[in-house]
């Protein structure tokens, strides 16, 4: 059984994907239900996510199909995660063995409990 939060996926490039992150014993997987920073619905912006998935430098990463966007990251993979404060907004960054990261952004909310999950 998986733990489940409804949170932002924040890409390098910029732009802000909300969704759902599973944590699993086996991964992390955020699929992405629309993209919150222009209010567009996932599923009709497949061509923006398609060159996101060619340029975000994590494509081994990405899972994009006509029906989902997805980010799985076997938890093998992942080093840590941490807690990162900016401003009033609260994010768990996962930072992988390669050295690439993620930010998940949970809004004002605490992110506590899952960055401890993502490390146990």
């Amino acid at each position: 059984m998986a733990d489940v939060w409804t949170i932002n996926y924040l890409p390098e490039e910029g732009g802000r994907l909300t969704g759902k992150l599973a944590l699993t014993d086996d991964h992390l997987r955020f699929t992405a239900l629309y993209d919150s920073s222009n209010a567009q619905v996932a599923k009709g912006i497949g061509l923006a996510l398609g060159t996101f998935a060619v340029s975000g430098g994590h494509a081994s990463y990405f899972h994009d199909t006509s029906d989902d966007f997805a980010i799985v990251l076997p938890r093998a993979d992942v080093d840590h995660a941490d807690l990162r404060k900016k401003g009033l907004m609260k994010q768990a960054v996962v930072t992988m063995k390669d050295g690439s990261s993620f930010v998940f952004d949970y809004g004002m909310l605490n992110p506590k409990k899952l960055v401890a999950a993502i490390n146990s």
